[in-house]
């Protein structure tokens, strides 16, 4: 949702994109992002945690690194808004966005996009149309958040994420991210004891959100992930993950990505015992991938 965009804006000449590695653990270092700035940086956008490592990138080091350069900063922050708390104003974000259908617990279909104060007045919408308020006007409102909102909204949608944010907000964000990273513990802690098995970003659940990618020696992910749902009726996700030069730089490409385990808000020790002895056996038995 980040590489897309920019790469169709830069091939239509509309910005130059300077992109940052990262090292092992798919973490940014701030050094490396401070030294690719150049006087004419208008935007830093982060992603805030890995949808295939977890990692949890550093933020703050990164709004500073903004501010100092008279850049503005943007969030994804698509794995880790209901994950992780996030205060926007402390941490000076000057735009944060993430969908409704992830940690939010809403309908596909939503999201939300965190504006700063005065921010607005650098942003242009993209779309133009009909939005219900200043009907007597031809021109785009200015208010906020008619302006960026033309057409009608998904009304269902939206009450279903009101639902889930109120559960989000009832149960607390610092407590779901403690749930989350007692399971993920249990779930490194599991899978380093398993031979065969490779797993990728940072080895501490504290640096990482509910998010962890692996590889079995012999198998293709895809190959593990019918494995365990016919088997076992564990649904994982194998592939890319939308994250094409994240794999590039953990050297999984080429064999087809890695398989991602994703413990939840309702997910249990159970559930993680259950998985961890899944992935045991697969690993113990012969696969088919040799590459």
């Amino acid at each position: 949702s980040v590489l897309r965009p920019l790469r169709w804006l830069e091939q239509h000449g509309q910005v130059e994109v300077t992109r940052v590695a990262c090292d092992g653990e798919g973490i940014v270092s701030p050094d490396d992002l401070s030294a690719a700035v150049r006087p004419e940086t208008r935007l830093i956008a982060l992603i805030h945690a890995s949808n295939v490592t977890g990692a949890l990138q550093p933020i703050e080091a990164a709004s500073t690194i903004a501010k100092e350069h008279g850049a503005l900063f943007l969030v994804d922050a698509a794995q880790s808004l209901g994950h992780v708390p996030i205060d926007v104003s402390g941490l000076g974000i000057d735009l944060l966005a993430a969908p409704g259908h992830k940690g939010l617990l809403g309908p596909l279909g939503t999201g939300v996009l965190y504006i700063a104060p005065g921010v607005e007045q650098q942003l242009a919408p993209t779309r133009q149309g009909g939005t219900g308020t200043v009907s007597d006007q031809d021109s785009q409102p200015e208010a906020l958040p008619e302006k960026y909102e033309s057409g009608n909204l998904n009304a269902a949608g939206l009450v279903g994420l009101s639902a889930g944010a109120a559960y989000v907000n009832e149960r607390t964000v610092a407590a779901l991210r403690e749930h989350e990273m007692e399971l993920t513990r249990r779930l490194l802690e599991g899978l380093a004891r398993i031979d065969g098995v490779s797993v990728y970003g940072p080895p501490k659940a504290d640096r990482r959100v509910g998010v962890v990618s692996l590889t079995i020696a012999g198998y293709d992910p895809r190959e593990a992930a019918a494995l365990l749902d016919a088997t076992w009726s564990i649904q994982l996700r194998a592939g890319i993950h939308c994250a094409p030069l994240m794999h590039r730089a953990l050297g999984t490409a080429k064999g087809g990505g890695t398989l991602r385990i994703s413990p939840g808000p309702f997910s249990t020790t159970d559930e993680i015992d259950a998985t961890l002895e899944a992935v045991a056996e697969i690993a113990a038995s012969e696969g088919t991938d040799e590459g």
